[in-house]
């Protein structure tokens, strides 16, 4: 497994000045832990689940002694967005004409393994349905 390389980008004095860098920079917390020198805190960028190859994060790091020190690692990358996050289109016109002429829900997803040859997630088709 390849290390993260962390970048230093800033030290702060006071959190306000901090939360407003977390939000420009437009990410989430990812995990929190209790360290010898304070507690880190790893954001992750909030299109991550949108886009799987974004790697970028945001470390920081509160000293005990009160400051506030700021890194980041990778950039982001938005290239090739999941294929998982929606369904396709397809299947979402053929559920469509499916509750249009009032078919049932099992019905329904006969129709969308009849008529679309890849394969759709069973949570997929009811979240479509519902």
């Amino acid at each position: 497994m390849i290390r993260r390389e962390w970048n230093f980008v800033e030290e702060f004095s006071n959190e306000n000045d901090m939360k407003s860098f977390i939000k420009q920079n437009n990410v989430s917390i990812k995990q929190t832990e209790t360290i010898a020198l304070g507690k880190k805190v790893t954001y992750r960028c909030t299109q991550a689940r949108k886009y799987p190859e974004c790697n970028f994060q945001i470390r920081v790091i509160y000293y005990n002694d009160e400051k506030i020190a700021v890194s980041t690692s990778s950039e982001r990358n938005h290239d090739n967005c999941a294929s998982i996050t929606r369904t396709p289109l397809p299947v979402t016109d053929i559920v469509k004409t499916s509750v249009a002429a009032g078919l049932t829900q099992s019905q329904t997803c006969r129709a969308v393994q009849n008529e679309y040859t890849s394969d759709v997630p069973s949570s997929k088709k009811k979240i479509l349905i519902l």
